[in-house]
């Protein structure tokens, strides 16, 4: 007989969904009553081996391995705790002493190749524009055929070909070339009636050549790695066209969903920072090779890359100990942008191609926020400019064309439905918008891939405050209104007051999806930090300035309703269109990059002029922070647009 076991939690990651562990269901089976979908072909009975996935907690609590599971699963694998989905259940012999473990007794991570289920990646954003000025430029040329009379070796022969036809080359410049490239030379010119494209970087440096007349063929890729998901975009450097892209979680989730737990694990022990670079590379080749397949080109055909993504994922992508990000005085490595050859970082595109990481600003602020500054342009903004980009952690940009301010803010985690009863990622399933009826409470909301309910995510959550407040169920202060609390959509369990969203009836996982007072605090000391954060840096200004106009970048600030957000106090209380949704900003910066050589020059002149504030030792930020718990502030004259407050009870 099945029991479901309320105490007995299993946290299924990356999707972050708590489920209660069901006695006499595989985890194959539990997944299913949840709707989430995972690979199978054998229909469970283990000879199809692709229902892999990790346990990662509580693996001596689940039943013996299978002699499917010791056939299908390595040694490795078996001592990592990777087990079959359809093999593995819960054993009953220790029921009642997991009963007395605190929760989650169990974690368990599905990889994307088992994974089917459909995430919410952002990969689009509003791009300005940019000069297409690439560093890699590709010359096909006719070389001359040696003779007696004429003896002149390969390179210098080529070298006399193509110069005619590098117009800004000064007589002054001399142009090199690598040497496992030269190898290649002989064989190509005469293999080809010394006909030969080269391809070479900032018009001095020959990295790679190939026969015949490829110069149409000309590719560079573009990373924004992100602590959870990764994006890449294959472009055409000649006309700036993209002919692919692609995303995919981070496969470091499976040692950790924040930056932190990370670095800890590192700290731990230095052989994880190399398991977890083998792993982030795995994740970019996998890119490269897909975006390649869709485009019908070699990998061979792209010759730089541009990457960004915050301190903590870029220094792990190049292998750098991060670990002093992390510790007071967060310092990082290296703060300037770096040009390394892909072999040297083992990146599967052209052996001599470039890798080109754009600068840090600080510890927790790193090239991603740079990408998003290039990308909107915020620097020649006349109005004075709030630009924030919400993702696992949040950054916060102010500035316009006579100076630029960035902070960090620890807010974005429970946004991504961390630390929330009911939260999870952006996943087929979540609940990502709301409206509540004010006369009956009655909630209507609409989930990801229209599927059944299992959980809620930043944008439903970032709904659900400004509806509760606009119905009254909640107050200012985010305390529940004991008006309202015998209504049927409360539930009172000894002191924990919860507010149904989606009934039992209606979930996947057949209890009431709610929000309790715990989850309004969390989302209240994420939403002061943002605004908390702002005000902190506008002090700086030390004149009676206002933020004219805010830019909302990365996938959470694109997906939520910009009018809630101001509305519970995460933004500051200006026009609706003034508010501008510029989606993955970073990712758009690493494009530019991409193109146009000369914005990196412009990223290292953007350093001199950024001021990093250390938001939260700055003298104010406590009282800040505090006044900002309240929605949607302690301070009303803060949001005089907001008139509905005024019916809303302060506690």
């Amino acid at each position: 007989m099945e029991i479901k076991n309320s105490n007995i939690i299993i946290d299924f990651e990356p999707i972050s969904r708590r489920v209660n562990f069901s006695s006499d269901l595989s985890l194959f089976e539990i997944l299913s009553e949840l709707d989430v979908s995972i690979r199978s072909i054998c229909g469970g009975l283990g000879t199809c081996g692709k229902c892999k996935l990790l346990v990662q907690k509580g693996n001596e609590f689940l039943t013996a391995l299978s002699n499917s599971e010791k056939k299908i699963l390595n040694i490795d694998e078996l001592t990592d705790g990777w087990r079959l989905a359809c093999q593995t259940k819960l054993d009953k012999n220790y029921i009642k002493h997991l009963e007395s473990l605190q929760t989650p007794q169990f974690r368990v991570f599905l990889p994307s190749d088992t994974l089917l289920e459909d995430f919410k990646i952002l990969m689009t954003g509003i791009s300005k524009g940019t000069k297409i000025q690439p560093s890699i430029q590709k010359v096909y040329t006719e070389v001359k055929i040696p003779s007696l009379e004429e003896p002149d070796a390969d390179f210098e022969r080529i070298l006399a070909a193509i110069k005619s036809k590098l117009p800004h080359l000064k007589k002054s410049d001399s142009i090199n070339i690598d040497f496992d490239v030269l190898k290649d030379i002989p064989n190509i010119l005469r293999e080809n009636e010394h006909k030969i494209t080269l391809i070479l970087r900032n018009n001095t440096n020959i990295i790679a050549c190939e026969p015949g007349n490829t110069v149409n063929e000309n590719f560079g890729i573009a990373f924004d790695i992100g602590t959870t998901t990764i994006v890449c975009y294959l472009i055409n450097l000649n006309d700036g066209k993209i002919y692919a892209v692609d995303s995919k979680l981070n496969s470091q989730t499976a040692y950790g969903e924040d930056v932190i737990t990370r670095l800890t694990l590192i700290k731990e022990n230095k052989k994880n920072l190399q398991k977890l670079n083998s792993i982030v590379i795995n994740d970019l080749n996998e890119l490269i090779s897909k975006t390649c397949s869709i485009a019908k080109i070699k990998p061979s055909q792209i010759y730089e890359a541009t990457v960004v993504g915050n301190s903590a994922m870029h220094h792990i992508f190049l292998g750098l100990d991060p670990i002093n990000i992390g510790l007071s005085p967060f310092i990082p490595v290296i703060q300037k942008n770096l040009n390394v050859k892909a072999k040297k970082l083992n990146l599967n595109i052209s052996r001599n191609g470039n890798i080109y990481i754009a600068p840090i600003i600080a510890g927790f602020v790193g090239a991603d926020t740079i990408g998003v500054i290039l990308s909107s342009q915020i620097y020649n903004e006349k109005s004075i400019t709030l630009a924030i980009d919400i993702g696992t952690n949040g950054e916060i940009i102010i500035g316009n064309r006579k100076f630029l301010f960035v902070g960090s803010c620890a807010a974005g985690s429970a946004l991504e439905g961390a630390h929330i009863s009911n939260g999870m990622s952006a996943a087929a399933g979540a609940i990502d918008t709301i409206k509540i009826d004010p006369h009956d409470f009655i909630v209507s909301y609409t989930t990801i891939k229209d599927k059944k309910p299992i959980g809620i995510c930043g944008s439903g959550l970032v709904d659900a405050m400004a509806e509760m407040l606009k119905s009254k169920i909640i107050t200012r202060s985010g305390n529940f209104n004991r008006e309202y609390i015998t209504h049927e959509r409360f539930i009172k369990n000894d002191k924990n007051i919860e507010f149904i969203i989606a009934k039992k009836e209606e979930s996947s996982i057949k209890k009431d999806i709610t929000i309790n007072q715990n989850d309004i605090r969390q989302i209240q000391m994420a939403k002061a930090a943002f605004y908390s954060g702002s005000r902190i840096i506008m002090k700086r200004l030390k004149e009676n300035l206002n933020i004219k106009q805010v830019f909302l970048a990365g996938a959470f600030g694109n997906y939520i309703n910009a009018y809630n957000a101001k509305f519970i106090g995460m933004i500051p209380d200006i026009n609706d269109d003034e508010i501008f949704q510029i989606g993955n900003a970073a990712g758009i910066g690493a494009q530019h990059c991409l193109l146009n050589k000369n914005l990196r020059n412009k990223a290292q002149q953007l350093l001199k002029r950024i001021q990093y504030v250390e938001i939260a030792v700055e003298k104010d930020f406590q009282k800040e922070f505090a006044e900002a718990m309240y929605f949607p502030h302690l301070n009303l004259d803060y949001f005089p647009n907001l008139s509905e407050y005024n019916e809303i009870p302060k506690r």
